[in-house]
């Protein structure tokens, strides 16, 4: 038995035998534990249900049903007892599975190759409040955790009826309650499915790992990303903003050790890289030429060594910054953060209002446990009005601490709006820890009359038009990004690219 008996007896050994219900036929065994990783996320959040129902659904969003087809099980048919009586039960779930299959959030999720942690949270979006009204009011006993060794679900299919429906055994495994409930609540299912922003689920799909959830807690951040107006605001302009800076990469440099291959030609190198026609040369003028370092070797391409650039993004989470600003700033933040990466930079980012919220850190090459938080973007409430003076005070303590510590000067990008009155001399002591950068928005009548705008090395001004006038916004943040990246975007008319623009200081200011 590839359960083994002791684990047969276990509540997991149980939870497994579950999948004599599942109508996804599926025999790779990482395929089955891939599907155990999605039931142990969600009964971290308290959601235990049957296996064979997370199966289903999650198989659907990672193979075409040609590769796993949908229907009964063989031993189905041939079946007593209660499983034998579910068959009619089964046949409306695989006539369930086959139309959400061909759902087009389905159907994308498949083309994009969405990560487990993504794919646990769109489960619970759908399962989850089926799973409650199943259920009904009152407490939840802890669902058991599936074990992680593939060689459990290697040759399981034919010990399947068995460990559900063990022989001589009347008993009804709760399993079949809830597929009755699930056949019961098809329409439900269905719009539960078809409700999922598609939109939603590309951008998290974009951003990898950074817009996963390791922990029960990221996963309902993730959820709330789903149900929120605001974060989907955010999450349509991101999009009309990213494909455009997705194809940024580091420049690369030249090197000498064998990897990758040839980038130039080299006066230093090894024998194996020498140019062939250096040995056309008389052997006493080539050992003269080699002793003063005056052949040529092959040099191969590698990636340059210098320091990453620290950028250090603070956004404003007032009140001031509800609705199009803060779809803007978050919009922006995020875009930013995405080029700046791919470049090879770090980023830090943190929200303030009255306060200094914590820091994100996150650089290039590192996973969802070190990198900024997607959902925490797009989420974020800020509610503690707002204290300036207090907050870039503290910012600049913060800031002389990194300098101490890491002989560190950052680029200090300020997304905030025109009412954002910092005391004069908090933004000179800024201005002698790092390289000021200012991105203001105007209210819908007013203009930008801040005392310290002449000691920024850098002010971008988005009004009105750039923030409601769909293109006119997606232009103006990419003209910012371009900037404060060090690109110019040549392919703008002149007239298209001065969109917002407010007059900008020189970055040399004394």
């Amino acid at each position: 038995m590839p359960l083994g008996r002791e684990l047969a007896k276990t509540p997991a050994g149980r939870e497994i035998a579950t999948l004599a219900l599942s109508c996804v036929r599926m025999e790779n065994p990482m395929a089955i534990l891939r599907a155990a990783q999605w039931r142990n996320s969600l009964a971290k959040v308290g959601l235990g249900v049957p296996f064979f129902a997370v199966h289903d659904l999650g198989m659907l969003a990672i193979a075409d049903p040609r590769s796993a087809p949908i229907g009964l099980r063989p031993f189905v048919a041939r079946a007593s007892g209660p499983l034998g009586q579910a068959a009619p039960l089964l046949e409306l779930w695989a006539e369930t599975l086959r139309e959400v299959a061909a759902s087009e959030v389905f159907e994308r999720a498949r083309q994009w190759r969405l990560g487990d942690d993504l794919l646990a949270v769109l489960l619970l979006r759908v399962l989850g409040p089926i799973w409650e009204r199943h259920l009904g009011p009152g407490r939840r006993a802890p669902a058991a955790l599936l074990p992680l060794d593939p060689e459990v679900y290697r040759e399981l299919e034919p010990e399947l009826p068995t460990l559900l429906s063990p022989t001589g055994s009347s008993a009804r495994d709760p399993s079949f309650d809830f597929l009755e409930h699930l056949v019961k609540e098809r329409l439900r299912l269905i719009t539960a499915v078809e409700q999922i922003d598609l939109d939603t689920l590309r951008l998290l799909g974009m951003f990898g790992a950074e817009a996963g959830a390791m922990s029960a807690l990221s996963m309902l951040d993730l959820l709330q990303v789903f149900e929120s107006p605001q974060a989907n605001d955010v999450v349509n302009f991101s999009l009309d903003l990213l494909p455009s800076i997705l194809e940024t990469k580091r420049a690369g440099g030249q090197q000498t050790f064998s990897v990758d291959g040839y980038a130039g030609v080299e006066r230093r190198g090894t024998l194996d890289s020498l140019v062939l026609s250096e040995l056309a040369f008389d052997p006493d003028l080539f050992d003269r030429r080699f002793a003063e370092n005056e052949v040529f070797y092959y040099a191969r391409e590698k990636q340059h060594d210098q320091e990453r650039q620290l950028h250090y993004l603070c956004v404003d989470a007032s009140a001031s910054m509800r609705g199009q600003r803060a779809t803007f700033a978050r919009g922006l933040a995020l875009t930013l953060t995405k080029k700046l990466l791919l470049r090879g930079e770090e980023v830090w980012l943190r929200f303030f209002d009255s306060r200094l919220y914590d820091a994100q850190h996150a650089r290039p090459g590192r996973g969802g446990g070190g990198g900024i938080s997607v959902p925490y973007v797009l989420c974020f409430k800020g509610e503690r009005g707002r204290n300036y003076a207090k907050v870039f005070t503290l910012l600049a303590d913060d800031l002389q601490r990194l300098s101490r510590r890491e002989k560190r000067s950052p680029i200090l990008y300020l997304l905030t709006h025109a009412e954002c009155h910092v005391p004069l001399e908090t933004i000179e002591r800024l201005r002698t820890l790092a390289k000021l950068y200012g991105v203001f928005m105007l209210p819908s009548e007013g203009e930008l009359h801040l005392e310290y705008l002449s000691r920024l090395h850098t002010v971008q001004v988005v009004d009105e038009r750039a923030l409601f006038d769909r293109d006119a916004r997606a232009r103006r943040a990419l003209d910012i990004i371009d900037d404060a990246a060090g690109e110019k975007r040549a392919s703008l008319p002149p007239t298209t690219a001065r969109v917002g623009v407010a007059p900008r200081f020189p970055t040399n200011t004394p």
